[in-house]
């Protein structure tokens, strides 16, 4: 007969206990970033042509706005957002280039 107490349970990858504050910090911040960043392409993939009235567009916005604010108050700054939206300016700028051409 086997007992069942025995059995070793995997590590639980959630419990931030077991780190020091500071590996805390800096994982919730590199997690809230990769979200930000996978929202933000979901966004401009799926969203980005639907109508301004469009419910889910208007959820999707709202979701992100959250997230900018939450980086912003762990960061303590707004360093990150600014050099995200400053590539999609100068990519923009250089698609309007572009098209300017034409």
């Amino acid at each position: 007969m086997s007992d069942t107490n025995s059995t070793e349970l995997p590590d639980n990858l959630i419990d931030l206990g077991k780190y020091p504050r500071n590996d805390i910090e800096l994982i919730t911040r590199e997690y809230m970033r990769c979200a930000y960043l996978e929202t933000l392409n979901t966004f401009i993939k799926d969203y980005s042509s639907l109508d301004d009235t469009d419910q889910g567009r208007q959820n999707i916005l709202t979701t992100l706005e959250s997230f900018e604010h939450t980086i912003a108050i762990l960061d303590g700054s707004e360093e990150f957002l600014e050099a995200v939206h400053s590539g999609a300016d100068a990519e923009e700028e250089s698609e309007d280039k572009e098209f300017e051409r034409f």
